[in-house]
């Protein structure tokens, strides 16, 4: 062979060496990829880990800190209702003493019910309220105005004291309608009534009519009703119409009924008895789609097991927020024992605190009724009824020598007039048109509006439908508001019972709001509605509507001080309705079409009770970017404010709430952008707003918030419910 050429053993050698250097280089590569790999493993699992015990702190934080605070409330709660039980009872033996606190209130209520000695039934006993109705129904000695007006106030007292009862405690479906039934006696009573007063006035016209017309004219009136009665006696032909002066109400006379023996009635009830029987009136929930159950068969119902057993362990797998595959990647080597990994996996596993149950947002069908009937749920009746009737006049007494003939009128009970106006169909025939015009006109009238409610436009004007049970627009014409003099025009083709009726969210959504305390136990609640600015003092447990002093409409109402529930049912009887209903949603739209009205209700009413809790030291007002944001997350400014002045726009940080936590943030509401970067004076987690106030605030605000009154914190909390400003702005 010749010199330098490798043989066959040789090259085969060289082989061998090359492929046991490359198995030994692979080898060295897998083994250190896979201790790279171990690595890497385990720094994921410690970051993991790191991650689980930073999350359960907060978590075994928030069940402390929503602990502490659900006692704060629970007391203040137990403290409201069973304030007249002085001696003090600890937080920890509320639930043991509350059956028997209730029934001392319950007690204690029908005790002050039966001391107050002034003759009245108690609407709660059956026997009571029964006798004096029917008593009252007997009585033919108190038929007159004077007495039945005087009678009647008793008897809306009692009406008041039945709802009242059934808005603030807990009865049961028996009781309910028990007082529903005797409401209903009540309201029945007093339109009887009114009505044999209205019959008495008609029976005595000679004795009441006027000197100058010679026709009756009688008007009387007390806090709650006016009546009004005029009679044509005399059936001059020349009168075409007449004005009540004392409450500058006007009607025309058509010629028809110059020369017959009528009546018409006028009468104005503060009070409104016939909504609460329309079903218009009732919340309209959307019916749920009940799946029809199908006959199922073994491999489905294997598969369904099977399916169930997956989200089980997926629910697990959340609840220990650790999976399986980082509890692998933490799996130790072989010379590290079994005991430690358990040991480290147990030492991160937390309990959260338990939310209550968030239900469903409900959802309302649309009003599917026919055009004419109005929405009881969009619009609000404002100024009570009016009963404007046309009625037959009796035969008057008659002097005879020495005798006077009386006819009685057998049933005793108003005996309508019937009057349909012609509608105005354009004929073909100009001159038909005139007769039919002239033979049953149309009714003008001409009246004041109400002198304290606000009409913020010209009304909507109804009829009560007694056979439907529904106000109707349809009858009514030529319609016109002089907003200088408030007088109302329109025409009507029917007599009957009419009502005004204002939409109920004219003045939503609300352009800005804030909540600025004074000093301890006092606050500022203002909001700049649609169109109103409304402004509410606080001060313990009374508030006060303060603001529009320049509205003669609210006369009645500006600076009394009352409760909030009480406060409440004056502004929307006043046509001031800034309290937004379950409903509201439907008829009240943002700005941001994208956006849904409705924030989480959970989140919501938390920081409406947090807010109030620190009311008398920190100030609370809208942000604009609140409305942007999904229901989960509510965007709010606040700033602590000891001194009774305005803030400066630097003076307010933004704040935003989640079910789990509540974070101050760097951004402010005068930012092109909203970053949810937290401020880092406050980047300490926080699973409420109460706790980041009372930890960021300063001293002397800490102390006047630990010494607010529990009735002031009740009346914050239930005025910033009924207006739901945090969705509504």
């Amino acid at each position: 062979a010749k010199k330098g050429k490798m043989t066959k053993a040789e090259k085969e050698k060289l082989k061998k060496e090359e492929l046991e250097r490359k198995a030994q280089e692979e080898e060295a590569l897998r083994l250190q990829a896979l201790e790279e790999a171990k690595v890497k493993k385990r720094e994921e699992a410690s970051m993991a880990v790191e991650k689980m015990k930073l999350e359960n702190e907060e978590r075994r934080k928030r069940r402390t800190e929503m602990g502490e605070l659900q006692d704060i409330i629970t007391s203040i709660q137990y403290q409201l209702k069973h304030q007249n039980i002085k001696t003090f009872i600890s937080t920890m033996l509320i639930i043991k003493y509350l059956k028997s606190c209730e029934l001392f209130l319950h007690f204690f209520i029908k005790w002050a019910r039966y001391m107050r000695c002034d003759g009245s039934p108690d609407p709660v006993n059956q026997g009571e309220i029964n006798t004096y109705i029917n008593l009252r129904v007997e009585d033919k000695t108190r038929n007159d105005s004077v007495s039945v007006l005087a009678d009647t106030l008793l008897d809306l007292s009692l009406i008041d004291e039945l709802q009242q009862l059934m808005n603030e405690e807990e009865l049961s479906e028996q009781e309910i309608n028990l007082h529903k039934e005797t409401i209903e006696k009540l309201q029945m009573l007093i339109s009887l009534k009114l009505d044999l007063a209205t019959l008495q006035i008609l029976c005595d016209a000679t004795e009441l009519q006027d000197q100058e017309t010679n026709n009756l004219q009688h008007v009387i009136r007390n806090s709650q009703i006016c009546l009004c009665v005029w009679g044509n006696i005399v059936k001059n032909p020349r009168i075409r119409s007449f004005e009540f002066q004392e409450i500058q109400f006007s009607f025309d006379i058509p010629r028809v009924l110059c020369l017959s023996d009528c009546a018409v009635r006028i009468m104005n009830t503060r009070f409104d008895h016939l909504s609460a029987s329309s079903k218009a009136l009732v919340p309209r929930l959307k019916k749920k789609d009940i799946p029809i159950p199908v006959e199922e068969v073994k491999p489905v119902v294997e598969e369904e097991i099977k399916e169930e057993t997956e989200k089980t362990d997926e629910k697990k797998e959340d609840e220990l927020i650790i999976p399986d595959l980082v509890i692998g990647l933490i799996s130790p080597l072989e010379d590290e024992p079994k005991v430690e990994e358990e040991q480290e996996i147990e030492e991160v596993l937390e309990e959260d605190y338990p939310d209550p149950p968030t239900p469903e947002p409900a959802e309302y069908d649309d009003f599917d009724e026919e055009d004419d009937v109005v929405d009881l749920r969009a619009y609000d009746v404002l100024g009570g009824i009016y009963h404007f009737n046309l009625l037959h006049l009796p035969p008057q007494p008659k002097t005879v020598g020495s005798w006077t003939i009386t006819q009685l009128v057998e049933p005793p009970e108003l005996s309508t007039f019937d009057y349909v106006a012609d509608y105005m169909v354009t004929p073909e025939d100009g001159k038909k048109e005139k007769e039919k015009k002239d033979e049953k006109p149309l009714i003008g009238v001409h009246m004041l509006l109400p002198a304290d409610a606000v009409f913020l436009e010209a009304p909507t004007i109804a009829r009560w439908d007694y056979d439907r049970k529904f106000w109707v627009t349809k009858g009514f014409s030529d319609q016109n508001l002089n907003e200088t003099t408030r007088i109302f025009s329109f025409k009507i083709s029917h007599f009957g019972t009419f009502c005004l009726l204002q939409d109920t969210h004219i003045n939503m959504p609300f352009q800005s709001w804030e909540l600025r305390p004074h000093k301890l136990n006092q606050c500022l609640f203002t909001i700049t509605a649609a169109i109103l600015e409304l402004e509410i003092e606080i001060r313990d447990g009374l508030c006060c509507l303060s603001q529009p002093k320049e509205r003669p409409e609210l006369a009645n109402i500006i600076d009394i001080w009352v409760t909030p529930q009480e406060l409440i049912k004056m502004m929307k009887l006043a046509g001031v309705n800034v309290f937004p209903n379950e409903d509201s949603a439907k008829f009240v739209s943002l700005q941001n079409k994208e956006s849904s009205i409705n924030k989480h209700p959970l989140i919501e009413e938390r920081l409406y009770q947090h807010m109030a809790l620190t009311a008398s030291a920190f100030a609370y007002t809208w942000s604009k970017w609140n409305a942007e944001r999904n229901a989960g997350e509510i965007i709010f400014q606040a700033a602590e404010a000891l001194d009774d002045e305005p803030l400066l726009e630097e003076s307010w940080s933004l704040y935003m709430a989640t079910k789990r936590r509540v974070t101050k943030l760097r951004s402010s509401e005068f930012d092109e952008t909203l970053s949810q970067i937290t401020d880092q004076d406050t980047s300490e987690y926080k699973s409420n707003l109460y706790h980041l106030v009372m930890d960021t605030a300063s001293k002397p605000a800490q102390e006047i918030m630990q010494e607010t009154s529990i009735h002031f914190i009740d009346c914050v909390t239930q005025l910033l419910k009924a207006t739901k400003v945090l969705t509504y702005s």
